[in-house]
């Protein structure tokens, strides 16, 4: 890895921010600032304000009414709540689904899985030439260790044919 690449990669410094490279295919989401209650008696109640997360972390506000003007944070959502939010008076309401939202009809993965699976990816695995399940100096991949390990986790939900049988206990 890069330099450059581990700069791009991690958040700017004070904001939520990414680089987002050309060969990426991430899309703004659109949303709507909706007002329960006029804390201010300026803006009134309803849709008050159109609004754009970018694929970079940062957000920009449109302000709706008679008066309108636009901000953009570097902070992105956080700064668009905590500022506009007033404590729950207004909600963000997305208009565009998120990228990592799952279709309405898919099953939800129970918090038991995900922990499993986490344990099997995080869990020592041994060398397939040497044994050892720290570093060592074979450069051996423990790829086929590591999908066994998930594979076995996963057993309960997924029944005992989803698992080969070299990892079945």
């Amino acid at each position: 890895m890069t330099e450059q690449t581990a700069l791009d990669g991690a958040p700017s410094p004070g904001s939520g921010r990414t680089v987002v490279h050309r060969d990426q295919s991430l899309q703004p989401r659109r949303f709507v600032l909706r007002r329960h209650t006029d804390v201010s008696g300026i803006s009134g109640t309803g849709d008050v304000a159109d609004g754009v997360l970018w694929p970079d972390g940062t957000a920009s506000v449109r302000w709706r009414g008679e008066h309108p003007s636009a901000v953009h944070w570097d902070r992105g959502r956080a700064s668009v709540e905590l500022i506009h939010g007033h404590q729950g008076a207004t909600e963000i309401v997305w208009l565009d689904p998120d990228e990592g939202d799952q279709p309405a009809d898919a099953p939800a993965v129970p918090l038991a899985l995900r922990r499993a699976i986490d344990r099997a990816l995080t869990a020592p695995v041994p060398c397939p030439d040497c044994e050892r399940t720290t570093a060592c100096r074979c450069i051996a991949s423990r790829h086929d260790g590591r999908v066994e390990a998930v594979l076995a986790a996963v057993a309960p939900w997924a029944g005992p044919a989803a698992v080969p049988p070299q990892t079945r206990a």
